[in-house]
């Protein structure tokens, strides 16, 4: 059809472009990186569940580094920036903090002071009832009044009356550090009035931007605001956080692939003009590619509604394999026509000889990359697909358009075809037929000892290091991890119910156990509501142990103390006459104290550590740790004891689950493809069948080759690399096919030009390939850049043992079999 009717042809596959770029404008691409998971993972449920309970996806953060003196002044001015930004007319963000304290809450902090004082049972912790106690003796009563005349008469005295009304005693200072203590994610300066690190050099500033990140067009935008807003700024201001991640990954992602495609493309065309000197056929293959793409993208759209960003970046991994087919087509066609043969006989050859071989060859490539599909993780699904369905594609439409081109050439542009160069293919073959027993054996002993090394590959599990390594959003969080950060990992429980009591209950219980790891340092710190609200236990026990030391104090003592210091004593009304009440306020209830809390400056205590939904109550406690010294599976056996409904997730067990699901989906997909594979080699070479042997050695060969390099160069294998695997199955067999389904002739010289012929189409599939996957190692992003040193490694084996092992082995049988040939003629 391609031949004698070329234009129905065309109109029959215009029209499925045009139907497949309809279906493109269906797909929805999303950037965040934990949908390339799978979502009922435990620990990755609950992780992303704790995120959106306490805002953390809805948060932006703003580095601030320089001077410990300039950073107060330029947060000053970069918040009122921030502030009058505006996206589509509104405010661009709801709320901005970086004080532990902000002015503008006054009234309400000390609405939680003048309660949080006179309520010491809710709030107290038991250590510290002696020393609440000692406050009220008539020693520190004068101590007391001296210190709050020297904050009256200072600069900020003003601000400080109406605190000094509520607590004249201080007692706050034996309160608001358990307080700010529970609010803090963060290892800040406790001498500091801002969010600052200790050494007083960085000062981060928390933004919730007004829409959530899902909304691609206003991150956009946003991340402009933000530019706009630091500019001329005397300090480095560095941000992170979901909406600045997904803008800025994504622009790190497109300007990657594009790099990647553009200088992948340019160098396979090179290499094609370079090979055969033809200028339209080496034209024809952006046409191929863009096709083949096309096509897979819109075949995918028939089967998801949404397809990441990540997996339609390598998409650019058609740039490699979907070459190879008009290369292998046009090498054969070039060559018959450089043998003599007339236009329609060297086409007749090429794609009825030649094209059963690559019709395999494709197919074979492909259904390892469609047996993806069935994983569960949809990193590897969608990769699959879309690679799977280029690479059909790509085969299809090198079928399509090369008949009638190299028709239309031979026709309009006439030439003398000349033997194309053998790009030392010729060197290689004699190399193998001159000790293949040697070349055999070394080729073993390599594959032996590198598989052997194999076997200390390890796997990276962590999620950032798929992210591009030199964005901004990754090196702002990675700064803040390294010197903002209670400690370098930390575990995330969550205690949940219907009835808030019960969950509080459980929640102390929990809470003992974590206090219990501390004093033996398995951990660095933790914190939860109970850490921060006693219990009504707690309370009881406070509050009946205060009762006999505050027996002797009274209003009318220390109203006089007051008056003695110069105050005027009814200024202090409000917190005398609640003295005496101060044991007997009888037990608070949980929704009472949070809605306080709630209502104050702390109110990021409530939101960090307790959400609600339809389901109930969702307590959360933190635990802060730093490597092997927190016995993690130990901790997790006396959680189940003291609540077997507890939930539990952290990076390291979210990393564990991610690896064993990607390893079970993978060995299942490589299996179920692997089966495919071989199926479709026995039917290939149902009269041959030691072709199977000669297309998956190189497979093994290969794959044990460069896991062991992997290992060697202490690289690791991850999520995303491990589909090179897939490539090695679909190219070595691909190679291997090729040498045996072509080199069949009876004597040495056609069997030399047989090979001559074949091993230079697949050299330059190999030199294509790794021009489109291999370019990927020198690029940003982690992801990538893994795929890109695999590819090297492992397509860099399959052509070694393909060109140069196989010949040897097939010299072996050779001789073997005409060893036995001339002893049968002997007889």
């Amino acid at each position: 059809m391609a031949s004698t009717r070329p234009q129905r042809a065309l109109a029959i596959f215009s029209c499925a472009l045009l139907l497949a770029a309809v279906a493109i404008l269906t797909i929805r691409f999303e950037t965040d990186i934990f949908r390339l998971f799978p979502t009922s993972q435990p620990a990755l449920k609950l992780l992303l569940e704790s995120i959106e309970w306490t805002g953390g996806a809805k948060e932006a953060y703003f580095l601030l580094e320089g001077n410990r003196e300039a950073l107060p002044q330029e947060a000053r001015r970069f918040e009122e920036r921030l502030r009058l930004a505006r996206i589509d007319g509104r405010p661009a963000f709801t709320r901005i903090t970086w004080r532990l304290f902000d002015e503008q809450q006054a009234a309400a902090f000390n609405d939680l002071v003048s309660y949080a004082v006179i309520r010491p049972d809710i709030f107290l912790k038991k250590d510290d009832v002696e020393k609440y106690a000692l406050r009220f003796t008539a020693p520190q009563i004068t101590t007391s009044l001296e210190r709050l005349q020297s904050e009256l008469a200072g600069p900020f005295g003003g601000q400080l009356s109406r605190l000094a009304t509520s607590d004249p005693l201080h007692l706050r200072d034996l309160i608001l550090p358990r307080l700010k203590g529970g609010s803090q994610a963060l290892d800040l300066d406790p001498a500091s009035p801002y969010f600052a690190s200790r050494n007083g050099r960085m000062l981060i500033m928390i933004a919730e931007p007004a829409r959530p990140v899902q909304e691609m067009e206003f991150s956009r935008r946003l991340v402009t605001v933000i530019n706009d807003a630091r500019k001329g700024s005397g300090v480095a201001i560095s941000c992170a956080g979901a909406h600045i991640s997904a803008v800025m990954d994504e622009a790190a992602l497109k300007s990657n692939v594009l790099i990647s495609v553009v200088s992948s493309l340019l160098v396979v065309l090179g290499i094609f003009y370079a090979a055969y000197r033809r200028l339209l056929p080496t034209l024809l293959i952006p046409l191929i590619l863009a096709c083949g793409v096309v096509l897979a993208l819109g075949a995918a759209g028939l089967f998801v509604r949404s397809i990441h960003i990540i997996s339609f970046a390598f998409t650019a991994l058609i740039t490699g394999i979907g070459t190879d087919y008009s290369i292998h087509l046009y090498d054969r066609f070039h060559t018959e026509r450089a043998a003599g043969n007339d236009t329609e006989t060297a086409l007749r050859l090429a794609f009825l000889n030649t094209g059963h071989g690559i019709f395999t060859a494709a197919v074979t490539t492909a259904l390892p990359f469609l047996a993806l599909c069935i994983s569960d993780v949809r990193a590897l699904s969608e990769l699959g697909l879309l690679v799977g369905l280029g690479v059909i594609f790509s085969l299809y439409t090198s079928l399509l358009f090369l008949p009638p081109l190299l028709t239309y050439m031979d026709r309009r542009f006439p030439i003398d075809y000349r033997p194309i160069p053998a790009l030392g293919m010729r060197g290689v073959w004699r190399i193998s037929q001159w000790r293949p027993g040697l070349i055999t054996a070394a080729s073993l002993l390599l594959t032996a000892g590198l598989w052997y090394a194999a076997g200390r590959v390890q796997f990276d599990g962590d999620l950032k290091n798929l992210q591009p390594r030199h964005s901004e959003a990754f090196l702002a969080q990675e700064k803040i991890e390294r010197n903002l950060s209670i400690a370098p990992r930390h575990l995330l429980v969550a205690v949940e119910g219907r009835e808030m009591d019960s969950v509080m209950t459980r929640m102390s219980a929990v809470d003992r156990l974590a206090a219990g790891l501390q004093q033996r340092g398995e951990i660095i710190a933790w914190s939860s509501l109970a850490g921060i609200i006693n219990t009504p236990t707690d309370q009881n026990e406070v509050a009946r142990r205060l009762k006999p030391l505050l027996a002797g104090t009274s209003a009318d003592q220390l109203a006089r103390q007051l008056e003695r210091q110069g105050f005027a004593s009814q200024e202090f009304r409000p917190f005398l006459d609640k003295i005496e009440s101060i044991t007997y306020g009888g037990v608070a209830g949980m929704a009472e104290v949070l809605d306080r809390l709630a209502a104050s400056p702390l109110k990021g205590v409530v939101d960090r550590h307790l959400a609600r939904d339809r389901n109930g109550y969702h307590a959360l406690i933190y635990l802060h740790y730093r490597g092997d010294e927190f016995k993690q599976d130990s901790f997790l056996a006396e959680l189940r004891t003291i609540d077997p409904t507890a939930r539990v997730t952290g990076m390291d067990m979210v990393a564990s689950q991610l690896g064993d699901t990607v390893r079970t989906s993978f060995i299942k997909a490589f299996l179920l493809g692997g089966s495919l594979v071989l199926l479709l080699l026995l039917v290939h070479f149902v009269e041959l069948p030691s072709g199977v042997f000669y297309s998956l050695f190189p497979v093994a060969a290969a794959t044990g080759c460069m896991l062991g390099i992997l290992a060697l160069c202490g690289m690791k294998l991850n999520y995303m690399n491990v589909m090179v695997l897939v490539t090695i199955m679909g190219m070595g067999s691909d190679f291997g096919l090729y040498i045996r389904f072509r080199v069949t002739a009876l004597t040495a010289q056609e069997r030399e030009q047989q090979y001559v012929q074949t091993a230079r189409a697949a050299f330059l599939s190999a030199l294509t390939t790794i021009a489109g996957f291999g370019s990927l190692a020198l690029t940003d992003y982690g992801a990538m850049s893994s795929i890109g040193w695999a590819t090297n490694f492992g397509v860099g084996f399959t052509t070694l043992f393909a060109l140069l092992t196989l010949p040897a082995v097939m010299a072996l049988f050779f001789r073997r079999t005409q060893s036995a040939i001339g002893d049968d003629n002997a007889g």
